[in-house]
């Protein structure tokens, strides 16, 4: 049978419900990271997460919830990569091998790289180690908040980080809305279906735009941007 939510067993088995947001720099130079890493703080805020770290560049966020009659304690990591003053690839590469969820807002560099910036390398040098760490979790959810992930990265994705289910977007998106990924983070933790997650994420994100780049034919088409794929 295909599975088509994710392992709440596995995501909170150990009692905890680690997350990491790396709102990525914004190649262009447009500088709307710095909005939206804002924006993320204040809805966190709003559904119940506590402040409780505040370095330059990176802020964490606590709050504890019930899962099955368990008691589970959630940590949000919110990094901004642009002014972040530690070693950011250091701190990605922990994270694709430590966090239960991880969550990529950046460009899709029209699908040749995850571009943290335009050195390629940056980013794949460290999922290239979190793939092959010892440590890493059995069971992660990656979303990967960048324009056509779901084309450009549901393959070739895997191939750097293992058996991950992956949350991609179909469609060009507008990196300004952080909305979806904070839906996310409640629906999971109120222990709702997929179907309700992804139809409130979509709900939430709205109509996507037409962008230069889709092909005409594309205007036929269901524009919902969300899409889930199971490992």
């Amino acid at each position: 049978m295909t599975r088509t939510a994710p392992r709440y067993d596995m995501l909170f088995n150990e009692g905890t419900f680690n997350t990491t947001f790396l709102i990525g720099p914004d190649p262009w130079d447009a500088r709307f990271d710095f909005s939206v890493f804002r924006e993320a703080r204040l809805k966190l805020k709003n559904i119940g997460f506590d402040l409780t770290k505040h370095i330059i560049g990176l802020e964490e966020f606590e709050t504890g919830f019930t899962y099955n009659n368990n008691n589970i304690k959630a940590r949000i990591r919110l990094v901004h990569g642009r002014i972040y003053q530690e070693d950011l690839i250091e701190l990605w590469n922990k994270a694709l091998v430590q966090e239960d969820l991880v969550y990529l807002k950046s460009h899709a560099g029209y699908g040749k790289h995850l571009s943290l910036s335009n050195d390629v390398s940056f980013f794949t040098d460290a999922m290239r180690e979190g793939f092959h760490h010892p440590n890493k979790k059995q069971y992660q959810l990656y979303y990967l908040d960048c324009c056509k992930s779901e084309m450009y990265y549901r393959d070739v994705f895997r191939d750097y980080v293992g058996s991950v289910d992956l949350i991609l977007h179909k469609w060009f998106c507008n990196y300004r809305i952080i909305g979806p990924v904070v839906i996310l983070l409640k629906e999971l933790m109120a222990g709702s279906d997929f179907e309700t997650i992804v139809a409130e994420m979509n709900n939430e994100y709205g109509i996507p735009h037409f962008d230069v780049e889709d092909d005409p034919a594309d205007m036929k088409l269901d524009r919902k941007m969300i899409t889930y794929s199971v490992k």
